[in-house]
C-alpha cells in the first residue's frame, strides 16, 4: 500500500514538472522568469514603441515605430531587413549557460567596457527592458549580457540561431538608413526622365496622357514626341519597383567633392501621384581608372572597365554606392519607347 502511494506521488511530481516545463514555453518564456536580473526578451513585442541603442563610444539611435517600413531610425525610415534580425533577438534572447565565478570578473570587464545598452518604452515612455550586450564566448556561440542595475551577468544567446547575437544591435550611423530609394507603382506614375548630360539623344520626359503616356526629348533635338501604350511604360517602370542602394558613403568626402566637379552620367527622376519627385545623380565608377582625349574633339575619355555606380540621393543630401547588376536595368533611353 505504502510503495503504491510513493509510487502515485512520484507520478504527481513528474505531472506537475512537465506542465511548469510547457507552460513555461508556450509563451515565450522560459528559465529568464526565475529573476528579474533574468528577463532579458520580452516575447509581446507589439507594445514596444521605441527602441533606444547606444554604445561607450557615443554611438546611439532611437528607433521609433512609423515610416515607409514601420520603423524610423532617428527620424528617418530604417532598414527593414536590420529591424526584422533585431527585434528578434529581443523577443527570444535567453539566457544560455550561467557563469562560473572566475569568469564573472572578466565578463564585467568586457560589459563595462564594450557594452551596448538596449532600452525598451510603450507609447507611454514607459521603460520595459534595460540591459547591455557585450562581446562574445570563445565559441562565438553565447554573448555576455547583464540587466541594468544588476550586478550578475549571464550569457545568453537566440535559440534557434548559432552565432553571436551582438552583431544584431552594432550598427550605427546611416547602417541603420533603409536602403530601398525607389518603390515605384506603375500605374502612379505621372513623370519620369532620363537626363543624359553627354549623350543629349538618349534623353527624354514622359508624362501621363489621360490613358496613355507620351514621350519627349529632353533637349532641343529632332526627335518626335512619341505616344505610348501604358504597357511599354509598364515594362520600364517596373525595374524601378524596389530598387536597393547598396550602401551610403556620406563619409567619402574625398570622392563626393570630385563628383561635384563632373557631369552625372544620367540623371533619374520619378514623380508619383500624392509624392514628391525623387532624383537620383548616377556617376560610374572604374575599376583602373585612367583618363585620355580624343584626339578629334578633345572631349576627355575614361577608360578602364565599370566597376560600380555611385549617385547623390534625397536632393544631394545622401551619396551612395550602387550596383552595377542592378542600376544598369534603370537606363532606358529614348529609343526604348519607339
Amino acid at each position: 500500500m505504502n510503495r503504491t502511494l510513493l509510487l502515485l506521488l512520484a507520478v504527481l511530481l513528474l505531472g506537475c514538472a512537465a506542465w511548469f516545463a510547457l507552460s513555461t514555453k508556450d509563451d515565450g518564456s522560459s528559465v529568464s522568469n526565475r529573476g528579474t536580473d533574468r528577463q532579458f526578451s520580452l516575447f509581446e513585442f507589439g507594445q514596444v514603441d521605441r527602441i533606444f541603442i547606444a554604445d561607450r563610444q557615443d554611438h546611439k539611435v532611437s528607433l521609433t515605430r512609423g515610416g515607409v517600413t514601420g520603423w524610423l531610425a532617428d527620424g528617418e525610415p530604417a532598414n527593414e531587413n536590420i529591424l526584422k534580425n533585431l527585434i528578434s533577438a529581443l523577443r527570444s534572447v535567453d539566457i544560455k549557460t550561467l557563469p562560473t565565478q572566475k569568469a564573472i570578473p572578466n565578463m564585467v570587464k568586457d560589459l563595462a567596457t564594450n557594452g551596448i545598452l538596449v532600452q525598451l518604452f510603450n507609447k507611454e515612455g514607459t521603460k520595459l527592458r534595460g540591459f547591455y550586450i557585450g562581446g562574445g564566448t570563445h565559441d562565438e556561440l553565447g554573448t555576455y549580457a547583464i540587466m541594468e542595475g544588476s550586478e550578475n551577468p549571464y550569457v545568453v544567446h537566440q535559440p534557434h540561431f548559432s552565432g553571436n547575437i551582438r552583431a544584431r544591435f552594432n550598427h550605427w550611423g546611416d547602417e541603420w538608413r533603409d536602403r530601398v530609394y525607389f518603390r515605384v507603382n506603375p500605374d502612379k506614375v505621372e513623370q519620369f526622365s532620363i537626363e543624359y548630360p553627354i549623350q543629349k539623344d538618349k534623353s527624354f520626359r514622359l508624362e501621363r496622357d489621360g490613358a496613355n503616356y507620351k514621350v519627349m526629348p529632353f533637349y532641343g533635338t529632332a526627335q518626335p514626341t512619341l505616344t505610348v501604350s501604358r504597357g511599354i511604360v509598364e515594362g520600364a517602370m517596373s525595374r524601378y519597383e524596389k530598387y536597393y542602394v547598396n550602401r551610403y558613403e556620406n563619409g567619402d568626402t574625398e570622392s563626393i567633392k570630385e563628383a561635384k566637379t563632373l557631369l552625372p552620367f544620367a540623371i533619374i527622376t520619378v514623380k508619383q501621384e500624392g509624392q514628391e519627385a525623387k532624383t537620383m545623380e548616377v556617376y560610374p565608377r572604374y575599376k583602373n581608372q585612367t583618363f585620355s582625349n580624343d584626339a578629334k574633339s578633345g572631349q576627355e575619355i575614361i577608360n578602364g572597365g565599370l566597376n560600380a555606380f555611385t549617385a547623390f540621393i534625397n536632393g544631394g543630401k545622401d551619396w551612395v554606392l550602387l550596383n552595377v547588376e542592378t542600376t544598369q536595368p534603370l537606363l532606358v533611353a529614348y529609343d526604348y519607347f519607339r
